[in-house]
């Protein structure tokens, strides 16, 4: 009957995005309503990613510029129009550009410039607390990738041994609804804290588990080769025995495992034993990640090719946040009593593994995008979680997007400015503009400085 329950998770985990596909939908949605006409010439759509002048930014890598005549609405705010700019567009900015298109420039020239509204989304999840940044009558949390701010208003509860805000530390899981401040803090209108307990299970994920038992460490001091199957890439690759190579990736990778975690007990169920090696493989090009053991294994090539530490700690993080969903999945189906059956078996779904390891393993290729709302979910927290990780690491998290960029080609061009940006580099240049001090960007960011840098592939709509 598993088959029959992991369908019933899916159906469930529907019910959750029918919010967000209500989102994707909304271009069709307005045919009938008064901005139809406006959505109807939307020349371009996505992330901007470079900024030349208040009034002159790429949209996927296209050129678009706004004038004293153009007209500004938020997406959601009953389609209102203004004379008046909403502000300047920033790196990071969801757009869309409703006006003409100039063919012998190729730019866009907006007649109305209609901005995503971060700031009036309704955020929600369930996750660990990965740091306490404050304390206090108003304290403020590292989860899901967001910092919480739980205040007097925040309706909370507390479960298990937990009484009250004092008791909740990193390693305490919460269950967040609310709305992120003009600083990017999500302010939490409800906030459910529970101890993370789970129970000790044998791994469950065909096929992954197996994997792990077949990699052999290299060794050093006889400088004899290590091994590991990868048995769904056609078998046996070199675990390399180089000395330098191997600390670096280790020195790296366990930087970003988050502070809880490396100061639990060895015997605690929910201590995860990160291990970071490099390995030779010419096909993939992102981290290969165990079920829940922690192995972390990064293509010798995918070293060569990132610039610096900062760019390989974010790839080294999307390995690191994986691995912590996957551990979620398996708490939150323990943890039903607090969440509620319903609760639950949606978060299990949405966080599924298999959607986590299509991304990890798919993306290693050409052409391998997100293709479901469960993946783009499961994407999306990734991203917002590496980005912290990284942060709480002492890395430039601008630098997260240029990783994703120059690992996106089977070959790099000779030009890397022309390089595009993925989907997953477009999402964290929205979150680093609305939590990272966006004053930053003309630092870590090649989407900040330079017009060449479009998002590429398919057309990846805000949920």
């Amino acid at each position: 009957m598993a088959w029959l329950h992991l369908s019933i998770l899916r159906f469930l985990a529907s019910l959750r995005l029918l919010s967000a596909a209500a989102l994707l939908m909304t271009g069709a949605l307005l045919a009938s309503s008064g901005g139809a006409q406006e959505l109807r010439g939307v020349t371009m759509e996505g992330y901007v990613t470079a900024v030349h002048s208040p009034n002159s930014f790429d949209v996927n890598g296209e050129h678009a510029t706004t004038a004293a005549t153009t007209r500004y609405k938020l997406m959601g705010d009953k389609m209102k129009l203004t004379d008046s700019p909403l502000r300047a567009p920033q790196v990071g900015d969801y757009v869309w550009v409703v006006g003409g298109f100039d063919k012998q420039t190729g730019t866009s020239r907006a007649r109305t410039l209609i901005f995503w509204d971060d700031l009036n989304q309704k955020l929600s999840g369930i996750a660990v607390i990965e740091a306490v940044v404050s304390t206090g009558a108003e304290p403020v949390f590292e989860a899901d990738g967001y910092r919480i701010r739980i205040s007097t208003a925040t309706e909370t509860s507390f479960h298990g041994d937990l009484k009250k805000l004092g008791d909740v530390s990193a390693n305490t899981w919460v269950r967040y609804a609310g709305k992120r401040d003009n600083s990017g803090v999500l302010l939490a209108t409800k906030a459910m804290f529970a101890p993370g307990k789970l129970k000790v299970a044998k791994d469950d994920v065909v096929g992954v588990a197996r994997e792990e038992m077949r990699f052999q460490a290299p060794d050093a001091t006889n400088k004899k080769d290590g091994q590991v199957n990868l048995e769904m890439f056609g078998g046996w690759r070199t675990v390399p025995a180089d000395v330098e190579l191997q600390e670096r990736i280790n020195r790296v990778g366990m930087s970003v495992v988050p502070d809880y975690q490396k100061t639990m007990a060895e015997s605690d169920p929910l201590k995860i034993k990160f291990r970071f090696y490099a390995v030779d493989d010419e096909r993939l090009r992102s981290a290969i990640c165990s079920s829940r053991t922690g192995l972390i294994l990064t293509p010798r090539r995918v070293v060569e090719r990132l610039k610096n530490d900062d760019q390989l700690a974010a790839v080294l993080a999307d390995g690191v946040a994986f691995t912590l969903q996957r551990q979620s999945t398996r708490l939150i189906a323990d943890e039903r009593i607090w969440l509620g059956e319903a609760a639950a078996d949606v978060a299990a779904a949405t966080m599924d593994p298999w959607l986590g390891l299509d991304l990890v393993f798919g993306e290693a290729f050409a052409g391998a995008h997100a293709n479901t709302k469960d993946q783009v979910l499961a994407e999306e927290q990734r991203g917002r979680i590496a980005l912290a990780l990284m942060a709480d690491a002492g890395y430039d998290p601008w630098q997260a997007p240029e990783a994703w960029r120059l690992l996106g080609p089977k070959n790099l061009p000779k030009d890397s400015g022309a390089l595009k940006y993925p989907n997953r580099s477009g999402y964290q240049l929205s979150i680093l503009s609305m939590q990272y001090n966006g004053g930053k960007a003309a630092k870590g960011s090649e989407a900040a400085r330079q017009p060449g840098g479009p998002l590429g592939g398919k057309k990846h709509h805000r949920l």
